[in-house]
């Protein structure tokens, strides 16, 4: 099989990473950024003899069979539309976008090619993500009826070594902000998990003290296809990390969490107690609502739920490897993922509360 020739556009925190899995995996490495210094720096990591200074000329003579864009997300909709009028492949980065009207452009220029495009969304990747979908879609405790998905970091913690004032997820200018930087993921997942999103009803708020000009809060409410309610919360002002999810069942619920990457069920089924029927002095964990109601044994059924590194990153791009090697144009993650997921993010029911 020939090399794949793989330009990664915007070498950045995530352009690098990508550029060196894509390396990694056998493939030869072009580079294109306008900060020649930190794409230099790359170029000795990914062995890359050609770099552009800027996409337009990239677009015009590169060779390279596919394209990485990983700039920030107020320049993902023109450079990919240089490389799809050019038949190259695309891996975008999320969000698609920063609005609808090029996403609708895009899908109708990649409509008239045979470009297989697809989108980084990483977290389906994720061994612990691919665990929990196993554990949703097999898990007996009746229909699923809600979920609450809540999750934040402190901004300027994300990457250390820069002023957080720079990075395009503190700036409106470069498309950041938590509802287009965070959400991304979790309406992705959302949709992954729990079906398409029908309805979504939410606010974007301003409400610490950090440096930005977006949002730094985020709160929705959504109902899918399946009838199944999600509620999320998102921040960048969370001092600890956090990232839970609690699945609400007929008979129970799932439980994880992130941080200490344990997954919880409790089922009614044998947790529930009707009045008389145990002895209550013989179990401390026993609960009731009133004094003479059902007794609920709170203890949860605990199992380990572990992590992803870079690992994920790696086979992120194998799958495009593989999407381009087959030709796969029509798949799971392909440009409608990213539109379904930018419908949601400019939905007209979200609500900006900024100050």
């Amino acid at each position: 099989m020939r090399t794949l020739k793989i330009l990664v556009v915007g070498c950045g925190s995530i352009g690098r990473r990508h550029a060196k899995n894509a390396y990694s995996l056998g493939a030869e490495i072009s580079l294109c950024d306008s900060n020649e210094g930190r794409m230099s720096s790359l170029a000795k990591d990914v062995n890359a003899k050609v770099c552009f200074s800027s996409y337009e000329e990239a677009a015009l003579i590169s060779d390279a069979d596919a394209v990485v864009i990983s700039t920030p997300s107020n320049l993902h909709a023109l450079p990919a539309k240089m490389f799809i009028e050019k038949h190259k492949h695309i891996f975008m980065e999320k969000p698609l976008c920063i609005d609808l009207e090029s996403a609708y452009e895009l899908r109708s220029k990649l409509n008239k090619t045979h470009v297989v495009f697809m989108m980084a969304h990483t977290y389906r990747f994720r061994d612990e993500w691919i665990k929990i979908k196993r554990l949703i879609d097999k898990l007996d405790m009746g229909k699923i009826n809600s979920a609450e998905s809540i999750g934040g970091w402190y901004l300027p913690d994300w990457h250390i070594h820069e002023n957080y004032r720079h990075e395009y997820a503190a700036q409106r200018i470069m498309g950041g902000g938590v509802l287009t930087t965070s959400l991304s993921h979790i309406f992705d997942l959302v949709m992954w998990l729990f079906g398409d999103i029908e309805k979504i009803t939410g606010s974007k708020m301003r409400l610490g003290g950090l440096d930005i000009d977006v949002d730094d809060t985020f709160v929705c409410t959504m109902k899918t296809d399946r009838g199944i309610s999600v509620t999320a919360i998102e921040d960048f002002l969370s001092r600890s990390p956090r990232r839970t999810l609690r699945v609400n069942t007929e008979y129970g619920y799932m439980k994880v969490d992130f941080n200490k990457q344990n997954i919880k069920i409790w089922d009614s089924r044998d947790k529930r107690f009707l009045p008389n029927t145990v002895n209550e002095l013989s179990n401390g964990s026993f609960f009731k609502v009133l004094e003479d109601g059902v007794l609920y044994d709170l203890k949860e059924d605990k199992t380990k739920l572990g992590y992803s590194g870079n690992d994920a990153y790696v086979k992120e791009m194998e799958h495009f490897f593989d999407l381009v090697s087959n030709q796969d144009v029509r798949h799971d993650l392909d440009i409608d993922s990213g539109i379904k997921v930018l419908e949601c993010i400019y939905s007209s029911e979200i609500k900006d509360w900024q100050a």
